[in-house]
Protein backbone atom coordinates (compact mmCIF):
# COMPACT_ATOMS: atom_id res chain seq x y z
CA UNK A 1 0.00 0.00 0.00
CA UNK A 2 1.48 3.67 -0.94
CA UNK A 3 2.48 5.95 1.90
CA UNK A 4 0.19 9.39 2.10
CA UNK A 5 3.36 10.72 3.15
CA UNK A 6 1.45 11.98 6.85
CA UNK A 7 2.76 9.25 8.74
CA UNK A 8 5.88 10.05 10.67
CA UNK A 9 8.66 7.79 11.30
CA UNK A 10 9.03 6.48 14.71
CA UNK A 11 10.79 9.17 17.11
CA UNK A 12 14.05 7.39 18.45
CA UNK A 13 13.74 6.92 22.11
CA UNK A 14 17.38 8.19 22.79
CA UNK A 15 18.59 11.14 22.33
CA UNK A 16 22.12 11.22 20.14
CA UNK A 17 25.22 11.45 21.99
CA UNK A 18 28.49 11.90 20.86
CA UNK A 19 30.64 9.23 20.27
CA UNK A 20 32.27 8.90 23.57
CA UNK A 21 29.45 9.26 25.18
CA UNK A 22 27.68 12.34 27.48
CA UNK A 23 30.32 12.54 29.86
CA UNK A 24 33.51 12.31 28.01
CA UNK A 25 36.79 11.61 30.32
CA UNK A 26 38.96 11.83 27.15
CA UNK A 27 42.87 10.53 28.09
CA UNK A 28 45.47 12.91 28.93
CA UNK A 29 42.54 15.84 29.61
CA UNK A 30 45.24 17.40 32.02
CA UNK A 31 47.98 17.49 30.18
CA UNK A 32 46.27 18.65 26.96
CA UNK A 33 44.96 21.45 29.05
CA UNK A 34 48.36 22.50 30.60
CA UNK A 35 49.68 22.29 26.69
CA UNK A 36 47.21 24.31 25.09
CA UNK A 37 47.44 27.08 28.62
CA UNK A 38 51.09 27.40 27.70
CA UNK A 39 50.69 27.67 24.23
CA UNK A 40 48.67 30.65 24.32
CA UNK A 41 51.22 32.41 27.61
CA UNK A 42 53.72 31.59 24.71
CA UNK A 43 51.75 33.38 22.45
CA UNK A 44 50.37 36.36 24.58
CA UNK A 45 53.99 37.56 25.85
CA UNK A 46 55.51 38.58 23.13
CA UNK A 47 52.56 40.29 21.90
CA UNK A 48 51.87 41.94 25.42
CA UNK A 49 55.63 43.28 25.48
CA UNK A 50 55.58 44.58 21.84
CA UNK A 51 52.43 46.45 22.18
CA UNK A 52 53.93 47.80 26.06
CA UNK A 53 57.06 49.11 23.87
CA UNK A 54 54.98 50.72 20.58
CA UNK A 55 52.01 52.30 22.48
CA UNK A 56 51.91 56.07 22.37
CA UNK A 57 50.43 58.94 23.92
CA UNK A 58 50.18 62.52 23.14
CA UNK A 59 48.59 63.50 25.89
CA UNK A 60 48.64 63.02 29.60
CA UNK A 61 45.59 61.02 30.63
CA UNK A 62 43.04 62.87 32.77
CA UNK A 63 42.98 60.16 35.34
CA UNK A 64 45.42 57.10 36.05
CA UNK A 65 45.55 54.25 33.06
CA UNK A 66 46.57 50.89 33.83
CA UNK A 67 49.11 50.85 31.15
CA UNK A 68 50.74 53.77 32.58
CA UNK A 69 52.65 51.05 34.86
CA UNK A 70 55.00 49.32 31.84
CA UNK A 71 54.61 51.65 29.29
CA UNK A 72 57.67 53.78 28.81
CA UNK A 73 56.17 56.42 26.35
CA UNK A 74 54.20 58.62 28.67
CA UNK A 75 54.37 62.40 28.77
CA UNK A 76 56.61 62.75 31.92
CA UNK A 77 53.33 64.82 33.73
CA UNK A 78 51.31 61.76 33.64
CA UNK A 79 53.93 59.24 35.07
CA UNK A 80 54.28 61.83 38.32
CA UNK A 81 50.53 61.47 38.87
CA UNK A 82 50.41 57.88 39.23
CA UNK A 83 53.88 57.37 41.32
CA UNK A 84 55.79 55.87 38.50
CA UNK A 85 59.49 56.77 38.02
CA UNK A 86 59.82 58.20 34.14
Amino acid sequence: MPSSGTESAAPELRPRAPLPGWYADPKLWRRNTAIAFAAMFAIAVPVFMHSAKIEQHHQAPVRPIPSQRWCKNFPPAAADRIGGAA
